[in-house]
């Protein structure tokens, strides 16, 4: 039976969810404090802040005194306001058993944000995303999701375009942290992930593709991405969700949470015995949010079976069968579904 956040920590995450939708970039530094500089005699008022990676900023804000430079503090000082009861109710959530993005994961995918890739045709996808979903509907489980890995997807292609000075990869520095392209086995082709030096954080770029796992250009993004089978599905119906992170939360674009279950159904079927904790992991995650939608939105499953193409039917029954054999304590109702499921083989 799904646990569900009570309905004072749901009215929390809307309002946090609200104001950080507002927001048209994810600020990566603190909330900043005002400082005085003293030249020749003359008072000046500076905006310091300290960036992700550990160094400091200062802007100036104008001749104290002035009425332009008040002006300018004044606003400073809101935007830090706002930047500070976000955070403190950010980390209440996280408290309260929220599922929630590691730091270095969250500043990250707001650097994504930032750059308009959510804006322009990524979506988030994989534990990240399951977090997010998870969120959005109230569940709360009793440890949160744990992942290395940042997954973006596109139906095909993100249309944001970048300077031609830059690429993917330098997207993802502005998050401070080192990232370096991960080379293929296969030398000839191009990477389609990208690691973070010294971390166990990866990126990897995904699209629609056959089970050859073919590479796919992004030109777009000067970057490749790698072809997954049955991923167009996953692309189909996104909607805008939010990652919590050590302070923030941040705008992305997600995949419906009912085709996201099914999905990793037939995901889970996919991979190979070596890979048997991941499948596992992949089951569990489909039951969650299976067993929280026939609470809430059942229909949504209905849609989401429908849309389901021929090939990929019977995969999902057998993946909905051994989901019945794992012990988690689902609800009679998500039991019957899967069963159901499990049956149109």
């Amino acid at each position: 039976m799904t646990d569900f956040h009570n309905d004072a920590l749901q009215a929390l995450y809307s309002s946090v969810t609200e104001r950080a939708g507002a927001l048209a970039h994810v600020p990566l530094h603190s909330p900043g404090s005002a400082a005085r500089k003293t030249v020749d005699g003359k008072t000046y008022l500076y905006w310091r802040v300290y960036l992700a990676s550990g160094k400091h900023m200062e802007t100036s804000l104008g001749r104290d005194g002035e009425p332009a430079t008040e002006a300018a503090l004044e606003a400073r000082l809101q935007e830090s306001a706002e930047m500070r009861t976000l955070a403190a109710d950010v980390q209440l959530l996280r408290k309260a058993g929220f599922a929630a993005a590691d730091n270095s994961s969250a500043l990250t995918i707001a650097t994504l944000f930032n750059a308009g890739i959510f804006s322009h045709g990524g979506v988030l996808v994989g534990s990240h995303a399951f977090g997010a979903l998870q969120n959005s509907l109230g569940v709360r489980l009793a440890a949160s999701y744990r992942t290395e890995d940042i997954d973006i997807g596109s139906a095909g292609n993100i249309s944001v375009a970048i300077p031609q000075n830059r690429s993917f990869l330098e997207i993802l520095r502005d998050s401070s942290l080192p990232f370096l392209e991960v080379p293929d086995l296969d030398s000839r082709k191009p990477a389609t992930s990208f690691k973070a030096r010294g971390q166990h954080l990866k990126v990897d770029l995904l699209v629609p593709g056959t089970k050859a796992y073919e590479t796919k250009a992004l030109p777009h993004l000067r970057a490749h991405a790698t072809g997954l089978p049955y991923f167009r599905y996953l692309m189909s119906n996104t909607s805008r969700g939010f990652v919590l992170g050590k302070e923030h939360a941040v705008p992305v674009m997600l995949p419906d949470p009912a085709r996201f279950a099914l999905h990793k159904l037939i995901v889970s079927t996919l991979r190979t015995a070596s890979h048997a904790l991941k499948a596992d992991k992949d089951r569990r995650q489909a039951a969650v949010l299976i067993d929280a939608l026939l609470e809430k939105f059942p229909e949504w499953l209905t849609a989401a079976v429908d849309a389901l193409e021929a090939r990929a039917r019977p995969r999902v029954a057998t993946a909905a069968g051994r989901t019945l054999n794992l012990t988690l304590g689902l609800s009679e109702r998500a039991q019957d579904f899967l069963a159901d499921l499990a049956a149109q083989s």
